[in-house]
């Protein structure tokens, strides 16, 4: 069972120590945060007022199984799914599905969005399939390209509306 509970500053060094490279700073962030993920940054995202931030907690053993955020829009009536990212050795153990599950149900109850959205990179098919088992479509004329190095990714953006969301079965 997962449970979501505060980011707070005292989770700063384990997110950091998850995020071993610029590759995967940029797959969870995009161009938010740069490499080496720091303290001042974390700080900075913290005290966003339209940022709500988590860790992921197995339930069983309390054991922080991950991170993600949820960032409202600017127009109040969505909200995007950002910085989702599962402990490198929690990886694998089917977790998505259920920590996707808890995201909607925190924004759709406690957040006044009839929206969620997220972006994903068109190269992570696993996401991709979590996602679209839980109910995300695609908005094909919403993407991003970001280069490192000589690599050119593209993301891709995926919604799902609360009416959908309370008519599946996840």
């Amino acid at each position: 069972m997962i449970v979501l509970t505060p980011f707070q500053q005292n989770d700063f060094n384990r997110l950091i120590s998850w995020i071993d490279n610029e590759e995967l700073l940029i797959t969870i962030a995009g161009n938010v945060w740069s490499y080496p993920l720091t303290v001042d940054q974390l700080q900075h995202y913290l005290d966003d007022p339209k940022s709500y931030s988590f860790n992921i907690v197995e339930q069983t053993n309390l054991d922080t199984v991950g991170h993600a955020e949820i960032v409202l829009a600017e127009d109040g009536g969505s909200c995007k799914i950002d910085k989702l990212l599962i402990d490198p050795m929690q990886r694998g153990k089917g977790l998505c599905i259920p920590v996707i599950n808890k995201l909607l149900v925190y924004a759709f109850n406690n957040l006044p969005v009839h929206t969620v959205e997220l972006n994903v990179f068109d190269w992570n098919s696993a996401a991709i399939r979590c996602y679209e088992k839980s109910g995300f479509s695609f908005n094909h004329n919403k993407k991003q390209v970001f280069t490192l190095g000589d690599k050119t990714w593209t993301a891709i953006n995926m919604s799902i509306t609360k009416a959908k969301f309370l008519s599946i079965d996840v």
